[in-house]
């Protein structure tokens, strides 16, 4: 083995859950009830990272039905969930996120988490879209932050151990290839950790970082996508996500269907109202404005509206931070209170006025809908011991899903992969760590001295995600596709052997890898995808193929290469 600049730590545990969202939280918990020895590790300060805790719209929400309309059951928000995505998503994982969505808002609402009341013996429900019955239930806009506070409170008061922050470095795996734990790096005392576990659980979120504007936090780069794939795992969906208007500055938020219903004022930087000259005869502002969903979709005309922002932004006619003008000042102050009270209130907070300012609204990335195959209930990956939740996990959301089923996804899952992972600890006995010594001497190349100095990590990082913003989001082209992939396989040449990275420069050095690699993988699906299906916009394939391309996507390891299989379920 090679000789490290920086020391090694052992700690062992039953269960090392990776993460700090809402998944990850809520699995710690639930594996700490079930019994284990718990160590929660969180690239983020707990309470601080992932798009549960920052995710905020005026309708943010969790599904499950029960709670309202008596017509609804887990029936119904199953079959509203395979409509949206059927072909794509495994029906057992849907049937079971229904059946249990209900059971986990009852967990919740034992660990204080208040729900929005409609009077004193309801509660106030959204109808969202693709939902047959309004079943979302939120916290008065701030859902996943009353969430993640109230898991928090509970899994230290039952002595769940946190390390954070401590970044993810590599899965540690042993002779039969069963996951043995992981190995992380804790940046503040400049000291690797080889968490010795038989069973983990990764909840490390989706790829923010990877494009300009987005709607969480930029610690999130296809950490735990990128390790998984280079152990073998299997990723599904991963031309599937989200994005949409955005407030972008100086602070971020979603524009949900509410703002647009009070048909914002909407120009360009030189002042013009641009959306007319982007619509097809016969379609009004009003009526784009009407239909506007989150996300972007192209199953109806408010497409119109993400594709005349984006191009705006282009051609070089967007405000200094990328994106457009939006003003609400001609809408009557009762209305703004009536229609968007969250979104106003979560502005006045921030000194921001609803009605009088002008505000910069671009097209911001908000999750990703593929991630690591789950291949059962208990959310198991198809390497043994590995349990992947939240928003890296796939085989739940396609092209389309319910709103409220992320926030729900998250609970269940996370419950359930949590105790999975518990039962699995009291049964098995970790194995010697095969693979740890690749991964140290991985890294000791990684921090050996480079002759030409240590690569700007910076430039790298701005490149791929310029590349990222302008051909991965609204409209994808082969064309558009291959100068991103030309991008990231340049940057990926930079990164390549010896790093030169210091101890300091250790954690963005290798979150830049995995960013650069995850965003490879998601251009590829991108370009493989040669149809347009809902939020995937291909302007050279403008139509939907289900002849050719009904199913998702699975991408595993081949060698050096990625190769690819099609799964219909």
């Amino acid at each position: 083995m090679a000789t490290l600049p920086i020391g090694v730590e052992r700690v062992k545990t039953d269960v090392v859950v990776v993460g700090g969202g809402g998944a990850a939280s809520r699995a710690a918990l639930s594996a700490r009830q079930a019994g284990a020895d718990v160590r929660l590790v969180a690239k983020a300060p707990l309470k601080s990272g992932g798009s549960t805790v920052h995710g905020a719209s005026e309708i943010m929400s969790m599904g499950a039905a029960g709670f309202g309309d008596g017509r609804d059951n887990p029936t119904v928000h199953y079959d509203d969930t395979m409509r949206a995505g059927r072909g794509f998503i495994d029906p057992e994982l849907v049937r079971v996120l229904a059946e249990d969505a209900p059971g986990r808002i009852r967990d919740l609402m034992e660990l204080g988490v208040r729900f929005d009341r409609a009077g004193a013996d309801a509660y106030k429900l959204i109808r969202s879209d693709f939902g047959s019955y309004a079943r979302a239930m939120g916290v008065s806009g701030k859902t996943g932050h009353a969430f993640v506070q109230a898991i928090a409170e509970r899994l230290t008061e039952l002595g769940v151990v946190v390390d954070a922050p401590v970044m993810l470095v590599d899965l540690v795996r042993g002779a039969d290839g069963a996951v043995a734990g992981v190995l992380a790096y804790d940046p503040s005392r400049r000291v690797l950790i080889h968490y010795e576990a038989p069973a983990v659980v990764l909840g490390t979120g989706g790829m923010h970082g990877a494009f300009e504007r987005q709607v969480s936090t930029a610690e999130m780069t296809g950490d735990g996508q990128a390790i998984c794939f280079r152990h073998g795992a299997e990723l599904v969906n991963l031309e599937f996500h989200q994005f949409g208007p955005a407030l972008i500055h100086p602070y971020v938020q979603l524009f949900s269907k509410s703002c647009f219903v009070l048909h914002p004022r909407i120009t360009n930087a030189e002042g013009v109202e641009f959306l007319p000259s982007y619509l097809p005869d016969g379609v009004t502002v009003e009526e784009v404005q009407d239909e506007k969903v989150f996300p972007f979709t192209t199953t109806n005309v408010s497409r119109h509206l993400d594709i005349a922002i984006a191009r705006e932004v282009d051609a070089g006619r967007g405000t200094p931070h990328g994106g457009v003008y939006f003003s609400f000042a001609h809408v009557a102050p009762d209305r703004i209170a009536a229609v968007i009270p969250n979104t106003a209130r979560w502005m006045r907070q921030r000194g921001l006025d609803v009605q009088n300012d002008r505000f910069e609204v671009g097209i911001a990335f908000q999750c990703m809908n593929g991630g690591v195959r789950m291949t059962n209930a208990d959310a198991e990956s198809t390497i043994p011991g590995l349990y992947v939740v939240g928003e890296l996990a796939g085989g739940v959301r396609g092209p389309d899903r319910p709103g409220g089923n992320s926030l729900a996804e998250g609970q269940v899952f996370g419950h359930r992969a949590g105790a999975a992972a518990a039962r699995r600890a009291a049964a098995t006995t970790v194995g010697p760590a095969a693979t740890l010594t690749e991964s140290l001497d991985g890294l000791a190349q990684a921090l050996a001295t480079r002759p030409s100095g240590m690569p700007d990590l910076v430039g790298i990082e701005a490149s791929v995600r310029r590349a990222m913003q302008r051909h991965c989001l609204v409209e994808k082209s082969a064309e558009g596709l291959d100068v991103a992939l030309a991008t990231v396989r340049e940057a990926q040449a930079e990164l390549d052997g010896a790093l030169g990275l210091t101890p300091d420069t250790l954690l963005p050095g290798l979150s830049l890898r995995n960013l650069v690699q995850s965003s490879e993988l998601v251009l590829r699906a991108c370009r493989q995808r040669a149809e347009t299906r809902s939020g995937h916009y291909r302007v050279d394939h403008p139509e939907t193929d289900d002849a050719h391309y009904l199913g998702c996507f699975v991408w595993t390891r081949d060698g050096d290469a990625a190769a690819m299989r099609t799964l219909t379920y």
